[in-house]
């Protein structure tokens, strides 16, 4: 009995000392709150076949912090990169893809006053909270953080009509449809653009908004990533207007996520003696009848290892697998690429 007490205090003192040390290396500090947060640990990249979602913000971190820590070289790990990294090495997505009042970036060493600056900024620019901030650890010493945000709203330029609720993909639920149906009026029609019909299964359009945000919706039935589902919605597109046979329906969308980039977090960056501790995205996305809105954060910190070792009628109807891209439209590439392909993201009847 007295080895048994013995040995139970030994495990227990054993799990205390494991957890201390584990707190040394985490950066980020989960918020409690009554309902947390569900994190994610999944791949969210444009040219990667397991995204379902990918948003612009996370690259503009990755290019503030390859300007600050490797002076605008390729960031290269030790031990090797992970492809992720490789792919944000790339710097394919910028922030001239955006007009400037709709994002915010900043940068520097980790305090209450940085937190407070960014609060600042973002409730100017944007009239916003942040969903992220709140996990960061800013009493962490010798510590920086990149930091961006991308703030859209759009309406178009007539709401669309409330459609029934239907399943989609063959689901057991119903979801909630908007969209164009024969006693539609002309003006709603005049929302969307054609901007091809190869098949029953294969299809896209543009809807047009005040704000000069493009909505594009690709349905097809191909297993792709981002990059080349819209390379081939941009070389088979040609633009027709929607006409009085031509149907539409969309279901309405709801996304709400937070993603964590476990591949690169814990990595050391070659030449220095900083490691990323950890590198975090917020996704929000709202599309229905009348409009839409996306918010999105993202933030990377590091800390230096010292201190942690026609005249037939066509049906374009959503209710199957398709993809969802926003643009400026002025600009030539996305900045908000989504896959539906399940009712996870779609609102409920």
């Amino acid at each position: 009995m007295k080895m048994q007490k013995i040995l139970s205090l030994f495990l227990v003192c054993a799990f205390a000392c494991f957890s201390f040390m584990l707190c040394g290396f985490t950066f980020f500090k989960k918020k409690e709150t009554k309902q947390d947060k569900k994190v994610e640990q999944t791949v969210q990249n444009f040219s990667d076949m397991q995204s379902d979602l990918w948003c612009v913000t996370f690259q503009l971190v990755w290019n503030e912090f390859m300007q600050k820590i490797t002076n605008g070289q390729p960031v290269q790990f030790v031990g090797g990169n992970p492809p992720i990294a490789d792919e944000l090495n790339k710097q394919n997505y910028t922030k001239d893809i955006l007009s400037n009042n709709s994002y915010y970036i900043a940068d520097g060493k980790i305090s209450k006053s940085l937190k407070r600056k960014i609060e600042r900024a973002i409730k100017k620019k944007f009239k916003e909270t942040s969903d992220i901030l709140d996990f960061v650890d800013w009493n962490a010493k010798d510590s920086y953080l990149f930091y961006s945000m991308l703030k859209k709203e759009f309406n178009y330029q007539n709401p669309f009509d409330e459609l029934a609720s239907l399943k989609f993909n063959n689901s057991v639920e119903k979801v909630k449809y908007f969209g164009i149906h024969p006693a539609s009026s002309s003006n709603v029609r005049e929302n969307v653009q054609i901007l091809f019909y190869n098949s029953p299964d294969e299809y896209a359009v543009r809807i047009l908004t005040k704000e000069n945000e493009d909505v594009i919706l690709f349905r097809t039935d191909k297993d792709d990533n981002f990059e080349n589902y819209y390379s081939y919605v941009v070389e088979n597109s040609s633009v027709e207007p929607f006409t009085k046979y031509d149907n539409l329906r969309v279901p309405e969308i709801n996304v709400d996520k937070m993603v964590s980039y476990n591949d690169l977090i814990g990595k050391q960056i070659s030449g220095t003696k900083y490691v990323i501790s950890q590198a975090l995205q917020t996704i929000k996305f709202k599309l229905d009848r009348k409009g839409g809105s996306l918010k999105s954060e993202a933030v990377i910190g590091v800390m230096k290892m010292s201190l942690i070792n026609p005249d037939k009628e066509r049906d374009f109807f959503f209710d199957k697998p398709f993809v969802i891209f926003l643009k400026e439209q002025c600009k030539d590439k996305p900045y908000y690429a989504m896959k539906v392909d399940t009712t996870e993201y779609l609102v409920k009847e």
